[in-house]
């Protein structure tokens, strides 16, 4: 566990199980107001990042029948959602667990798909198989930051890592525009993705790094 003045933080060291194609620009003129629309990007998208805790007894069947259902899920036009990734995570406070990320276009059309999957039959028994596989569960709502394109492209052969700081309230400004600075000193194949919370676990911030598979075999022992 780091910690400064601004921040708390820890990191998972991650195994993609599979990423679905994303690639839309984050990029958006500044305008005072909410953090929201300060460190925000225009085009309004939302996030949901899904923390699922597996039994270890089960994570291979987890593996087997979640993954599958995500991918038909994401592939439905009557269900306005989209998959941008499932990970496994291979080092962190949990090692049996999944990280999911969602992608909705507005909170109104979150509302939408959850109104939906609340009386889909298939979904539902998805869930019921799934939930004796599971110890817990939580989900956040997340919004990128403007000065972060992500780059869900060309990340074939990798492993990744999730960082995680929890703010000191009333420092995300002064977070992002430290990191809209420093970011530039990183490699561009690294920088995947960063988001900040808008619901549930508040002040708190996640990044997204890719590194070469090669570089982390030695964590996967």
């Amino acid at each position: 566990m780091l910690r400064s003045k601004w921040w708390s933080g820890s990191s998972w060291l991650m195994q993609r199980h599979m990423l679905a194609p994303f690639c839309r620009g984050i990029f958006g003129k500044k305008s005072p107001g909410s953090h929201s629309k300060v460190l925000g990007h225009e085009n309004n998208d939302i996030y949901e990042m899904q923390i699922h805790n597996i039994k270890p007894e089960c994570m291979i069947d987890y593996q087997e029948l979640v993954p599958e259902q995500m991918i038909v899920l994401d592939n439905r036009e009557d269900i306005p959602i989209k998959l941008i990734g499932s990970w496994t995570t291979s080092i962190g406070p949990v090692r049996d667990q999944a990280v999911h990320m969602w992608c909705y276009d507005s909170y109104k059309t979150m509302a939408e798909a959850k109104q939906k999957l609340s009386t889909d039959k298939e979904w539902l028994s998805l869930r019921k198989s799934r939930s004796s596989m599971l110890v817990s569960r939580s989900n956040q709502v997340l919004m990128a930051f403007t000065y972060w394109k992500p780059q869900f492209d060309h990340l074939s052969d990798k492993i990744f890592e999730l960082r995680s700081y929890t703010l000191r309230p009333g420092t995300l400004i002064e977070w992002g525009q430290a990191w809209e600075a420093g970011i530039r000193y990183r490699g561009a194949d690294e920088a995947v993705a960063g988001w900040f919370s808008q619901i549930g676990k508040i002040h708190q911030v996640h990044h997204l790094w890719g590194m070469p598979l090669c570089m982390c075999l030695v964590f996967l022992l």
